[in-house]
């Protein structure tokens, strides 16, 4: 035994790697945060234990379909296992976001003539089946409180996307996003290519300096612009279409879900939006006892180069 230890010589542990442990604690806070704006609160009890089922037999496999050339160079690089982790919860259950076609109208009902709808086009429920409370003990517990009005935040998540651009990087809280390669045009995608926009740079505090575009136009021109995140919700107001009293309560009355600040770079253009998940007191999709909340996507800003 003492010959074999020779051999094998002293046994050397790894030293510690600060720098890629603190790089795997931001990269689960990016996740919890996608996942928090993705699904919204859980509803009052937790989710519902769903009954077991006999496993499906094994399907022969299917080709994945490749992803988009400016998602991928606009999206910052997360751990597979971590991937894994939020792939499994966002696929537990799905809460669609929905925008209505009527006057565009802020949390405060003041009228503004900058913002619009975008997808889908569906109203905002404040009729029908309401969203179930669970357990009354649980809820007593969690302390739930009518929502502090207006909803405000301390911070966000940043995501930016470029299309009809030669090359096109956006810097934000010192991060870099985008490449040097052509995107394709937004028109390639359809008229539902803002759909499911979410900030895959999570638990940004309230704010940075601006974020700083520098990109080419389709027709070659070179373009530098900084963008004031900051100045442009400088009020940290939410920006959403949920009335006040479609709003649901929360632990503490506080909507801790930190909203996605969007940044679409096209061509000659540069719009900033919002997405703010906003509970609920109504199912928004009749019969999916998930959809207990709200996601629109708004447009704050617009900017022509």
């Amino acid at each position: 035994m003492d010959n074999d230890r020779k051999l094998r010589g002293h046994r050397v542990l790894k030293p510690q790697d600060a720098l890629h442990d603190a790089q795997l604690l931001r990269d689960v806070a990016i996740i919890n945060t996608q996942t928090k704006e993705a699904l919204g609160a859980l509803p009052p009890g937790g989710l519902p234990i769903l009954r077991k089922r006999r496993p499906l037999p094994l399907l022969p496999e299917a080709p994945m379909p490749a992803g988009r050339d400016d998602e991928e160079s606009a999206m910052p690089k997360i751990p597979m296992q971590v991937a894994a982790v939020a792939s499994l919860a966002l696929a537990a259950c799905a809460t669609p976001g929905a925008a209505t076609p009527t006057a565009t109208q802020m949390q405060e009902d003041v009228p503004v003539s900058s913002v619009r709808y975008t997808y889908p086009e569906t109203p905002v429920l404040t009729s029908g089946e309401l969203v179930s409370e669970g357990d009354p003990a649980i809820s007593a517990k969690m302390n739930y409180k009518p929502v502090e009005w207006p909803l405000r935040f301390e911070k966000h998540s940043f995501g930016p996307r470029c299309y009809d651009t030669l090359e096109c990087h956006v810097i934000y809280d010192n991060f870099k996003f985008g490449g040097d390669k052509p995107t394709r045009s937004s028109a390639s995608y359809g008229p539902d290519y803002l759909k499911g926009w979410n900030g895959s740079y999570g638990a940004v505090p309230n704010f940075p300096s601006a974020a700083k575009v520098i990109w080419r136009s389709k027709d070659g021109s070179a373009h530098k612009a900084e963008i004031d995140i900051g100045e442009i919700f400088k009020d940290q107001l939410m920006r959403h279409f949920v009335p006040r009293e479609e709003a649901a309560d929360l632990p503490n009355g506080k909507n801790e879900s930190p909203p996605s600040i969007l940044l679409e770079v096209n061509d000659r253009v540069i719009r900033v939006y919002m997405v703010a998940s906003v509970p609920t007191k109504h199912l928004q999709t009749p019969g999916n006892r998930y959809s207990t909340s709200r996601r629109d996507l708004v447009l704050v800003k617009t900017y022509t180069y």
